[in-house]
């Protein structure tokens, strides 16, 4: 029997969070959501996760100040950052993104099968670097 991946989802948009993880449970992940960074947090403290997709821009605190925190904590967790801008203060948000930690990004709008594929291919690399 395989081992189903746990994703914790962190986005602030109520819709968009939700849309997702629906997309992504019915992909074959077991999906674990979070309204913020403080939040997502809290739950890879109390959770086992596989891999984290977190929105870079969030108010409060962010995907810029979140990636670093969990690259920190989690050193290993798959990171992806995900968001509606492809353009972060004047800096591209994928190379932002992977400055700070995240292992792949995305740019909405995305179809949750792009994600999927996404997340597959982080945990490929994750598992064989070579």
């Amino acid at each position: 029997m395989t081992k189903r991946v746990r994703l914790c989802l962190i986005d602030d948009d109520t819709f968009v969070r939700d849309a997702m993880a629906l997309g992504l449970g019915d992909a074959g992940f077991e999906v674990i959501t979070a309204p913020g960074a403080a939040a997502g947090l809290d739950v890879l403290d109390r959770e086992h996760i596989d891999v984290v997709i977190t929105d870079m821009n969030m108010p409060g605190t962010g995907g810029a100040q979140f990636i670093p925190e969990a690259r920190a904590r989690w050193p290993q967790m798959p990171i992806v950052a995900i968001s509606g801008a492809a353009v972060i203060d004047g800096r591209n948000t994928a190379d932002v993104a992977r400055a700070l930690g995240a292992d792949a990004t995305l740019i909405k709008p995305f179809r949750a099968r792009e994600l999927a594929a996404l997340i597959e291919r982080v945990l490929d690399v994750r598992r064989d670097p070579g």
